[in-house]
């Protein structure tokens, strides 16, 4: 949202807002020329031509009933993204459960290194850059989310699907109803446009339905873009070669740490030579891509340990930054975690216990409830699942109680990994 809101500035508009609680958002926003207000105030609304909602906005919020009682023209979120990328001649969706971020943000590097009149609509920070990169009208770059089925108001010249897993229980019934939402997804293109997928995945495999025009991209499987010669470089970080249609024509090496990054930058390097960058080009800006903001990024030194934030808020997205905080070979990995929402934790407990089984110790964080208000499973009967299969496993209901039990537990050479979506991050400012 606070992406458009500053694109939208950007194209000569002026915009209002409002928020639940005032955040560092809101504060950049308001720079931005944005007047945000927080809590409930309906008459914010009056003035505006178009009201913009996003879809965890349930239907008795103020500000959406005035703009209804009064007859303000209203779209969705996602719906406005839809309108603005039609604008463009040329869009790329990035769609998947894990990794639309960082594949969103290589691509942006890559556009940025080629000199690309794109814009860049990112779901994360990008260091530098922020969530938007507004450069130019050519092409538009942008995350396709699945959630409440928003991406299916896309319709793209390359549709690139990551990977598909039932991660949304509030508006997926399980992940084969997750499967054909993506499926409509990468058929919905434009003339001419192609859905590239990962052969690797399970949804390619049990893919029913005839795509337009497919290509494809692994590291297992038969593919179109396959990486070969896959080797750790330093840091945790891997390089790879590119094998299209059978040749190797360029040689990857990433700058940020993870193996689940070999299909990240992948997938990226695979959509920008689809789009017609140099092999050069995309090996330069795959180079110097360094992250995104809370994608295993570093956040501090303390008391010998070290400290790193992740996204991370679903089991498979907890086990690869877990492996890659390995591969920092820790004398010993804490994973604290903070589960987000009660119907995602319900829906996956067996899964999430059983997630952190490479951490030494395990705190638990009182869940983010995010859209939320109950139901499903809370954040300490998941912990008193975990610990019946993890000994070193505990519970705190707030965030100086988790700081003062972190503080008398770390000792030199610990590496702390900070999971979750939501304020669990804020630890490290508390420490």
């Amino acid at each position: 949202m606070s992406a458009l809101a500053k694109l939208m500035i950007l194209k000569g508009h002026t915009v209002t807002g409002s928020d639940r609680n005032f955040s560092k958002t809101a504060e950049e926003l308001a720079e931005w020329g944005v007047t945000c207000v927080t809590g409930s105030c309906p008459e914010a609304v009056d003035k505006a031509d178009l009201v913009v909602f996003n879809a965890a906005v349930p239907s008795d919020d103020p500000e959406l009933c005035r703009a209804i009682e009064t007859g303000k023209k209203r779209i969705s979120r996602a719906a406005l993204l839809s309108e603005i990328a039609e604008r463009y001649p040329y869009t790329v969706s990035v769609a998947g459960t894990h990794g639309k971020t960082t594949v969103t943000g290589m691509l942006a590097s890559i556009f940025e290194t080629q000199g690309e009149m794109f814009t860049a609509h990112i779901g994360g920070e990008l260091p530098g850059f922020g969530n938007l990169v507004y450069r130019g009208d050519n092409l538009f770059l942008t995350e396709a989310c699945e959630y409440k089925r928003s991406f299916l108001t896309l319709r793209s010249d390359i549709a690139v699907i990551l990977n598909v897993e039932f991660d949304h229980p509030d508006c997926y019934s399980d992940k084969y109803d997750a499967f054909e939402s993506f499926e409509y997804f990468s058929n919905d293109l434009k003339p001419g446009g192609t859905a590239l997928i990962n052969a690797d995945s399970e949804f390619y495999r049990m893919r029913k339905c005839a795509y337009k025009k497919t290509l494809t991209f692994s590291v297992n499987s038969p593919s179109d873009f396959r990486a070969v010669d896959i080797a750790v470089r330093k840091n945790g970080c891997f390089g790879f070669r590119i094998q299209r249609s059978g040749y190797p024509n360029i040689d990857i090496e990433l700058s940020v740490p993870g193996k689940y990054n070999i299909y990240n930058a992948l997938a990226a390097s695979a959509a920008a030579l689809i789009y017609g960058v140099s092999p050069e080009t995309v090996r330069r800006g795959i180079k110097r891509f360094t992250g995104v903001k809370g994608r295993f990024e570093f956040l501090m030194p303390y008391a010998g340990a070290k400290l790193y934030a992740d996204y991370a808020h679903h089991p498979t997205e907890i086990r690869a930054a877990l492996q890659t905080a390995l591969g920092l070979s820790p004398k010993r990995l804490i994973a604290v975690f903070q589960p987000h929402t009660f119907s995602r934790t319900a829906a996956l407990a067996k899964e999430f216990v059983y997630s952190f089984c490479d951490a030494d110790a395990v705190f638990v964080f009182k869940e983010y409830a995010a859209r939320e208000s109950g139901g499903g499973m809370t954040a300490f009967q998941l912990y008193e699942e975990i610990r019946k299969v993890h000994e070193n496993c505990y519970y705190y209901g707030d965030l100086i109680s988790l700081g003062d039990a972190l503080k008398k537990y770390l000792t030199p050479g610990d590496t702390v990994l900070l999971l979750g979506a939501g304020n669990v991050k804020r630890i490290a400012e508390i420490l």
